[in-house]
Order: structure tokens, then C-alpha cells, then sequence
């Protein structure tokens, strides 16, 4: 979801800081938010325990309207037209969901790039973290500047604030790989560590706020297990603690509509 807000300011104070690191702007392409990959693509796998490295490149707008994805509605500040003041620079203020061991660093000095300018940042490190889906949040500013027409033309220095959602960072071990998704799927994945001996951990993507039913099934059909879950919107974990014989067992996850269901091995202590 592309969103900005327009904020009048008289001062513009850059207060996220964020390591400079070398990086080379790969090939752009036009994407939603200025980025590439953009959130269709999305960003490289991450293998656990093994050092990551991916580029992003940057593409800064050129004005309020380019910034805005064209949409006229969110660049009117006191009922007047601002999409066509220059885009003065854009910082990137944080990355929120980011696994631990990995850290976003830019090109540009304090991930300030002047506006119509190509740049980059690069996410890179070690992670230990359990495998899953990671989404992250990007929060941006924009710093334009034009006239606000009251009686007289009145000089503004502006601040454009957005936030970019749709990123994900998705960690693999060798037994697991997990695929890139749409939000706006039920998707059940592929339980963690598998085969288990206590408990095992289980990551599924619901649409929205619900209740879930979870099942687990021998291979003879029986119904072994059932729980209520609730799901939050977004991706989620449920662990499963069992008390059942070694062997091989089906586990379903329902939302009233829709119904998947996922192979998992319970081990020998």
C-alpha cells in the first residue's frame, strides 16, 4: 500500500542515521514506490547462517506527484495543487521487521539521495533467526519546497512523509524453503523443524483477522489433534506441542472458507 502524507514545516531536521557502505546501483525499473527489486519481485531468499548481501537500487522522484504514484488526491495541501514541486531529497528514516544480524546500509551519506538522482542501499549480514517470512515496513520523508497562495504567495518548505510496505525477507535452512506470497492469500507453510521431537513450529499467512481451526490427522485419517486459533492479519506462528507415538501425520489449518493441509514428521526422542 503506497501512502503519503503532506506535512507543513518550516524546518527540515534529517534524524535517522544509517552507516554509509559501498554499494552499485543495479539496472531500474519503473516500480511503485522508486525501488528495485520492486514488491512483486521482492528481495533474494536469505539462507540461516550464511552471509546475505542484496542490492537495492533507488530511484528518487523528481516531484510530488511522481512520489504520490500520480495520485492527485493525497498532493493538495490547504486546497491547493503541490504535485508539481520538486522533490529536494529523500531519507529513509528506518526498516522495521528486518531479522537480527542484518542491517540495511546506504550509498549515500546519512541515506540522504537528492531528488531525481539513482542510488542504492544494501542489506547484508548473518542471521540465526528461525526460518520464516519477515516483512519489513520502510518509513521515508520527502523534502519539497513551493508557494502556498493565501493573500499573498507564502514560501513553505514541506515534508512528505511514506511509508513502504510489501518487503519481505524470507530465511531458508535445508529443509525449508519458504516462497514469496500475497498478502492477500491464506497460505499455510511448511512447519519448522520438521521432523520434530517436542514441538514444532508452524507459520501460515492469513488475509485477515479470524479464527482458525487447526486439525492434525494420522495416516489413517483419525483426527489426533484440534485446536481454536486466533489469526492475526498477516503472517503468524502457532507451536504445536504433542504427545503423539513417531510417524507421520497431516495437519490442516481452516478459515470458514477455505481449507490446506501440510505433511509433518513426529521423531524418536
Amino acid at each position: 500500500m503506497k501512502k503519503i502524507i503532506l506535512i507543513l514545516t518550516l524546518t527540515a531536521n534529517y534524524l535517522f542515521v544509517i552507516a554509509q557502505s559501498p554499494c552499485t546501483p543495479l539496472p531500474y525499473q519503473d516500480s511503485l514506490f522508486n525501488l528495485w527489486p520492486d514488491t512483486v519481485v521482492n528481495l533474494p531468499h536469505v539462507q540461516q547462517g550464511v552471509n546475505y548481501s542484496t542490492t537495492i537500487t533507488i530511484k528518487t522522484p523528481a516531484t510530488v506527484i511522481e512520489a504520490a504514484g500520480y495520485d492527485t488526491s493525497q498532493t493538495t495541501v490547504l486546497g491547493q495543487y503541490v504535485g508539481n514541486w520538486p522533490v529536494d531529497s529523500m531519507a529513509l528514516l528506518s526498516v522495521n521487521g528486518m531479522p537480527g544480524g542484518l542491517s540495511l546500509n546506504c550509498l549515500a551519506n546519512n541515506c540522504v539521495i537528492p531528488g531525481d538522482a539513482l542510488s542504492c542501499a544494501a542489506i547484508s549480514g548473518i542471521t540465526n533467526d528461525p526460518p520464516g517470512v519477515y516483512p519489513l515496513t520502510i518509513d521515508i520523508k520527502l523534502y519539497t519546497h513551493g508557494n502556498i497562495v493565501i493573500v499573498v504567495p507564502i514560501p513553505f518548505d514541506t515534508v512528505v512523509t511514506e511509508t513502504v510496505t510489501g518487503y519481505k525477507l524470507v530465511i531458508d535452512n535445508s529443509s525449508n524453503q519458504y516462497e514469496i506470497f500475497n498478502d492477500n492469500d491464506f497460505i499455510l507453510f511448511q512447519n519448522s523443524p520438521n521432523p520434530f521431537v517436542d514441538f514444532t513450529n508452524i507459520m501460515f499467512n492469513s488475509p485477515e483477522s479470524n479464527n482458525l481451526v487447526f486439525d492434525v490427522f494420522d495416516m489413517f485419517g483419525r483426527k489426533v489433534f484440534s485446536n481454536n486459533i486466533f489469526a492475526s492479519k498477516g503472517v503468524n506462528t502457532y507451536q504445536y506441542t504433542h504427545d503423539l507415538s513417531p510417524g507421520i501425520y497431516m495437519y490442516t489449518l481452516k478459515n470458514g472458507k477455505e481449507m490446506i493441509a501440510k505433511r509433518m514428521i513426529v521423531a524418536e526422542k
